[in-house]
Formats: structure tokens, C-alpha cells, sequence
């Protein structure tokens, strides 16, 4: 079957996958919520809309015609998209981040996933910048990873006065951060120990304002982070191999310390697709077309690390 891709949303994200869709000359039938929105799409993309949400006309597709289906709604409706598609029979899904946001979510997720034999990806598109793909190559030829830092801290006087649901600001760290986190274990892999500290709060974040904590990968790699959300930072990555240190700060450039120096110099990237699209977007897309599974997140992937992410947060129990 050639690829046809349902796409659910119609807001800045689900643009971002059209521009890189048109591109690749792919056929697409997007599914938006309110009129205005599907107006505005149309104009900008010159893609038509369904107006009116995805249950008001999951009936009417034919999900037998669609090869692939990307959920890009905003977060408090990526779950219950995804279990709609799910339920219709779609079987390849691509999700915004962070996809769920506790854990009865996810164990629905998984089983649903299960008994419709469907395969799920959570779309943590770092995973493909320019930036993350050299620092990879580079480890590889070092020798491998020794150890890895990484900050989440979040500009907190913003995210305050953003317009969004309550939960999802409680669950912050798991509906943004982990933009980071996830990068951090992508290279150091999924921890086998983990100790977490928390203190503070803020009023739309209760569970903690400042974080810092340390563990060790499965694969041996040493981990350690510190972010403030009261105070002053930005996101950042430090990466260090028997021969230098990497640091992807901004996360979109990757700077280099070579051993026994202290001059910190920038790498230059094979950035052309980032000049077109949204970074890391294509890459990632277009591995999921291809049913090319590497650097793509599963759903089984993210049930292996949602307690780390749920400990290093504070959130109780892991819910």
C-alpha cells in the first residue's frame, strides 16, 4: 500500500508535518477541532480540513486507506486521539509528546496498542537534529560514552501565564521536559538506577521547583543532572568520551572540548534539511514512512523509563 497519512490537528504542529509531507509528495486527509482553525490551515497549507474534531468524523474514514496516522493536537488530547485511532484500527501512530501523562494513561496506551496489533511512536523529534546525529557518530568513534549532564530548567515566569490545562502544567515536566530527558537516556540509554532529590514548588508546577539527582544506564553510562525552574538556566546537554567533551547547548549546535585543552570550538552540520523544516521534523518523518524503527521512540521505550521520568519530577507513585 502506498503511504497515505491521516494527520489530527490542524494547529502549528500538524503544519509543520504537512510542509514536510508536501515535500515528500505524500497524500494526506487532516482532521481538525474548531472551524476557524481548519479555515486558517486551509489558507496557509492549501490543504482542506475536517472541521469538528476527530470523533465527529472518525466514523466517516476509512481507516483501511491510510497507512500512517500523526497526532498533533494539543497535549490534553493526544491520549484519547490516539486510543480513537486505536479503537478504529489504525496501526501505525506517530504522537506528539509527551503522548500520556500518567500512568494509568499509559497501561491503557499499551494495551490497546496490544490487542489492535498496532505499533505506536512517540515523536521526540531532538532525536533527529544534525546536532544529536554528529555527537553520535563522534561517540562511536571516541570509544563509546563515559558520562552525561543535562539541565531541563524551564522559564517558569512564562509557562505560569500560559493558557493551558491545569493538569498539563502540573505534569510539566513530563509534558516539556522531557524533551531533554528523553535526549539525555537516548544516549546514555534507559537507567538501571536512579537517585532523585526535589525541593520547592510553584503554584501550577506543586510537586517540585528545583531538581538534581544522578544514576547509572544499563549500558554502564553515568548520568546527572541539576535545573532550577525559580531561577535562571536554558535546556543543554554535555557529552563526554575518552577524547572530549560535547555540549548541545542551544540543543539545534554542538560544540566540542578537546582532551587537554580548555577551547571550546563549533562543529559544523550537515544542517540543510533544519534550513526547510522544523528541526529534526523530516528525519523523523520520514523514518516513520519507511517503517525505519531506529531512533524512533516506541511506546514499549516509554514505558520502560515513565518512572524515572515520574521520579525525577516528584510525581507520586508514578502516576
Amino acid at each position: 500500500m502506498k503511504n497515505n497519512v491521516l494527520i489530527v490537528g490542524s494547529g502549528a504542529m500538524a503544519k509543520e508535518y504537512t510542509k514536510v509531507l508536501q515535500a515528500m509528495n505524500t497524500p494526506l486527509t487532516v482532521v481538525g477541532r474548531s472551524v476557524s482553525g481548519a479555515q486558517a490551515f486551509e489558507k496557509e497549507t492549501g490543504i482542506p480540513v475536517l472541521a469538528g474534531g476527530l470523533e465527529a468524523n472518525i466514523t466517516n474514514l476509512d481507516f483501511s486507506s491510510f497507512s500512517h496516522c500523526i497526532v498533533a493536537t494539543n497535549v490534553s488530547q493526544l491520549f484519547s486521539n490516539v486510543c480513537s485511532l486505536l479503537k478504529a484500527g489504525a496501526k501505525k501512530i506517530l504522537v506528539e509528546k509527551p503522548f500520556v501523562l500518567d500512568n494509568e494513561q499509559l497501561k491503557t496506551a499499551c494495551r490497546l496498542a496490544k490487542e489492535n496489533t498496532a505499533d505506536v511512536f512517540i515523536a521526540y523529534n531532538r532525536r533527529f537534529f544534525s546536532s544529536v546525529i554528529k555527537a553520535r557518530e563522534i561517540i562511536a568513534e571516541d570509544g563509546g560514552l563515559e558520562m552525561v549532564k543535562f539541565d531541563f530548567t524551564e522559564r517558569s515566569h512564562i509557562i505560569e501565564g500560559l493558557d493551558k490545562d491545569p493538569y498539563e502544567k502540573a505534569r510539566w515536566l513530563l509534558a516539556n521536559s522531557t524533551h531533554v530527558i528523553d535526549l539525555a537516556f537516548y544516549f546514555t540509554g534507559t537507567p538501571e538506577k536512579l537517585t532523585a532529590y526535589q525541593s520547592g514548588s510553584l503554584d501550577w508546577h506543586p510537586s517540585a521547583m528545583v531538581f538534581t539527582g544522578a544514576g547509572i544506564s544499563k549500558a554502564g553510562i553515568l548520568f546527572s543532572y541539576g535545573s532550577d525552574w525559580g531561577s535562571a538556566g536554558r535546556w543543554g546537554l554535555e557529552l563526554f568520551t575518552p577524547l572530549r567533551k560535547l555540549r548541545l547547548c542551544p540543543m539545534e549546535k554542538l560544540l566540542e572540548t578537546r582532551k587537554g585543552t580548555i577551547d571550546e570550538y563549533e562543529i559544523e552540520l550537515d544542517d540543510d534539511l533544519e534550513k526547510k523544516f522544523k528541526p529534526g521534523l523530516h528525519q523523523q518523518t520520514d523514518n516513520f514512512l519507511l517503517g525505519v524503527t531506529e531512533g524512533l521512540c516506541s511506546l514499549g521505550e516509554l514505558q520502560g523509563r515513565f518512572k524515572y521520568y515520574c521520579e525525577i519530577a516528584g510525581y507520586q507513585k508514578n502516576a
